[in-house]
């Protein structure tokens, strides 16, 4: 080769990689701009659990408390003689529930009769009149819950969202109000244990009006003020959920976010990140392949100079060419994703470190003019892609039409030793193909773990209400497709639960109720289905299951637990549970309402003397 052509050849394959830098620098921005994405939703849907728990808990404790209360109780010239038993009862439910402030009965008039944390004064009684929630339920009967805007308590001094639940009479009169005053700042608190990146931000919203409820961090001065930004209008088009790039309105700056509706409560949650945290590590790798390759091409126009002014050092100048190409490979290596280069012929040209780490296991056969079809059937052959086992060559055909296409599109690659590769590539104006491959295992672990909290109970390993609820909507499916299939539903409520709490103290409580999971999990079949949906609250589904099983199974159960107790170090706590029992039937009109028929057999249990197992009436 003479010395213009080797030059031009030179100069065209700097030109080349310099497009392929710029290409792989660009693939690396959007794949970081992704998997904040991906984390962003994946964090906001841990945030939607907690807060909807706490909420679902407010609400539960409040039906109960309502279904508690005797209506004789429910008027002022009756508070005298029930304050002492009601407020009692009122603050035996706070206990068992950190994140609220109070509770709090009012009457028709929104006038204060019990509360567990102000005196109801000989004077003036506190009320609630003058409350946007209160008229909202004094005005429509069809209502029955309400929530206020964030007010800073007036005795607590600490920013609370009450929860009002309205009790009416058959006509559907007002009768009373039952309200729940959630501390915002302990929900702060339970929000900081899931360990949200540094310069985060978290919004509560209501997703009517798009009034603030809550912040973190905290800007008191924005609470209850309306917003305006891409999440309020797609909320507004009916988005439950989402994800989003712009500018905050607080601190100018760009921020990623996700944002989900709160099931069955007017609210909206939206997570931002700082996009400059997310984008941190690619900035580091920018600016080391920029000086990278900025060294490179004085590297490579000194060579091209000195070549031109003296034609006979051919040698020298092949030796500075040489010198050129080991700074690019130095550049090359400097990226922390994977990248490696084929030629027009689909020959392999070069790959840096961070590749060969990735297929270390391949490394023979990592040489200049091996084809990517021979090296990738020598991972086949050393079974290093789990997801071809048993169809090596269907699998092959794929992967060779995604090489050759080379649209730039990435798609995920699960390697034997556990991990999972993004791969991408793209074809160079040259007819070279340029791929990066990036170890996003660790992002794939953490999906995995985030799906296991959104769908299991914490304390007791069990499904929680949510997952436990879509089962159950799967196993209605089930009958109404089988006409023969037979399954059933119990729900199990822990009796007198409160006082293993006032009596042993919490841990014990909490102790009785990993006891009574691990209790129904030896007792029940792999296709059964287990779940916590409420303090001390369970549920079972039995699918295949005719009521004489089902009963034999709960009856079971309540002797098992009943002679069995808990021993805690010297103690022992005995235990009893009442249960429900109802088939799933055809004519059940959704989930919700097969539980609701278990919920009340319970209840019916409990009344006829806890301890034993009612069978419910048919579908209504």
């Amino acid at each position: 080769m003479n010395r213009r052509s080797l030059l031009s050849s030179l100069a065209l394959m700097w030109l080349a990689i310099l497009l392929m830098l710029a290409w792989l620098l660009k693939q690396s921005y959007d794949a970081a701009i992704e998997r904040s994405l991906d984390h962003a939703e994946d964090l906001v849907q841990a945030l939607q659990t907690q807060v909807s728990a706490a909420m679902r808990r407010a609400q539960s404790d409040l039906r109960q408390i309502s279904q508690s209360v005797p209506s004789s109780a429910l008027n002022q010239r009756a508070v005298a003689s029930s304050r002492k038993p009601v407020e009692a009862l009122l603050r035996g439910y706070l206990k068992e529930f950190p994140e609220l402030g109070s509770y709090n009965i009012w009457d028709a008039n929104g006038v204060l009769l019990y509360s567990t944390s102000t005196p109801v004064g000989s004077q003036v009684a506190p009320s609630i009149a003058s409350r946007a929630a209160f008229q909202q339920l004094r005005d429509d009967p069809s209502l029955q819950y309400a929530h206020t805007e964030a007010i800073r308590g007036a005795v607590s001094g600490r920013l609370t969202n009450s929860l009002f639940m309205a009790l009416r009479d058959a006509q559907g009169r007002l009768l009373a109000v039952f309200s729940a005053a959630i501390w915002l700042d302990r929900l702060a608190d339970e929000l900081d244990k899931l360990q949200l990146p540094e310069r985060s931000e978290i919004f509560l919203r209501n997703s009517v009006d798009h009034r603030l409820i809550f912040r973190k961090p905290l800007i008191e001065a924005e609470l209850n003020r309306p917003v305006n930004n891409p999440i309020q209008r797609r909320i507004d088009a009916g988005e439950s959920r989402g994800r989003d790039r712009f500018q905050a309105s607080s601190d100018v700056e760009w921020r990623i976010y996700a944002f989900r509706r709160l099931e069955s409560h007017p609210f909206y949650i939206a997570l931002g990140l700082a996009e400059e945290d997310a984008l941190s590590e690619w900035r580091r790798n920018a600016l080391i392949v920029a000086v990278g390759a900025g060294l490179t091409t004085l590297a490579l126009a000194f060579t091209l100079w000195q070549s031109l002014r003296a034609g006979r050092e051919r040698e020298r100048v092949r030796e500075e060419a040489l010198q050129a190409h080991r700074l690019l490979q130095e550049a090359i290596d400097s990226i922390s994703a994977g990248m490696v280069i084929y030629d027009a012929q689909d020959r392999f040209v070069t790959c840096n470190r961070a590749h060969r780490r990735l297929f270390s296991s391949m490394e023979s056969s990592l040489v200049p003019g091996t084809t990517f079809e021979e090296i990738i059937r020598e991972g086949l052959r050393l079974g290093l892609f789990p997801q071809a086992e048993g169809r090596q060559e269907e699998w092959l055909a794929v992967r060779l039409q995604e090489h050759r296409l080379c649209d730039g599109l990435s798609h995920e690659v699960e390697i034997a030793d556990g991990r999972w590769l993004q791969v991408s590539e793209h074809r160079t104006p040259l007819g070279y193909i340029v791929g990066s491959r990036i170890d996003i295992t660790e992002r794939k672990l953490l999906e995995t773990e985030l799906r296991g909290l959104a769908s299991t109970d914490a304390l007791t390993g069990l499904a929680n209400r949510r997952q436990f609820m879509q089962r159950l909507e799967d196993e209605l499916e089930r009958v109404r497709r089988q006409t023969t299939r037979e399954a059933c539903v119990l729900m199990l409520d822990l009796d007198h639960f409160k006082r293993v709490n006032d009596q042993y103290g919490h841990a014990a409580g909490d102790s009785l109720l990993r006891y009574f999971a691990n209790l129904l999990r030896h007792e029940l079949r792999i296709t059964d289905t287990a779940g916590r949906v409420g303090g001390e609250e369970f549920a079972l589904i039995l699918p295949g299951s005719s009521t004489d099983a089902a009963y034999a199974v709960a009856q079971r159960i309540c002797d098992k637990l009943a002679s069995q107790p808990l021993v805690l170090g010297k103690q022992s706590v005995s235990a009893t549970v009442s249960i429900g029992l109802a088939a799933i039937g055809r004519e059940d009109l959704s989930a919700d309402a097969v539980l609701s028929r278990a919920d009340r057999a319970l209840y019916q249990a409990k009344e006829a003397g806890r301890n034993r197992v009612q069978l419910a009436s048919g579908p209504a």
